[in-house]
């Protein structure tokens, strides 16, 4: 699953200038930036033209996902599939029981946990993944039966980890859920 090629050429305008701006004076409130640093991606966000400058300029900091949050994903055989995003900016976000989990789901925020039962969730057939854009954060997801976790695409980032302990799944054929991102200071923990 990838997102489409071209959704960093797409044109910007003042209103999403403005919402790149507001990024930065969180990551400014928030001890992520200094002032001068704030200054400086400033101009550089007033001075873009296309979601790809934008998303340069705001990447290592971990609100900047919710920008542009994909909206869709185009999956490995061409066909498209939803994209969500959860925030657990100073939060607990729980789902459990049966729900619905997007092709593409990305968990951003600060000081927060995400606690994913993926038990009785209903996972596209063609599997998703998990985007950790999160810092000072605890991801939990608890797999299913027959669910295949990847997490070769978990890069972890400043004191993070991610345990792995829920071993292989009991059933087979089950779909697989990878789990991707770089995030500063999370723990990510799988369980059956």
């Amino acid at each position: 699953m990838t997102q489409p090629p071209d959704s960093d050429a797409f044109r910007v305008g003042d209103r999403d200038r403005e919402q790149a701006v507001a990024v930065l004076q969180d990551a400014v409130g928030g001890g992520y930036i200094d002032l001068g640093e704030f200054e400086e991606r400033s101009q550089t966000v007033f001075a873009a033209k296309t979601r790809g400058e934008l998303r340069a300029v705001l990447m290592d900091l971990p609100t900047a996902a919710a920008l542009f949050p994909p909206a869709r994903a185009v999956l490995a055989d061409g066909l498209i599939g939803d994209a969500d995003t959860i925030s657990v900016d100073w939060t607990t976000v729980r789902r459990r029981g049966r729900w619905e989990v997007p092709a593409h789901l990305t968990i951003t925020g600060s000081m927060g946990v995400a606690d994913l039962d993926l038990g009785q969730a209903v996972i596209p057939v063609t599997g998703c993944i998990i985007e950790v854009r999160a810092s000072w954060s605890t991801i939990k997801l608890r797999l299913g039966d027959a669910i295949v976790a990847r997490s070769d695409g978990f890069a972890g980032g400043s004191m993070s980890t991610l345990k792995d302990k829920s071993g292989p799944p009991t059933v087979s054929g089950g779909p697989v859920v990878e789990i991707r991102g770089n995030a500063g200071w999370t723990t990510v923990v799988l369980r059956r």
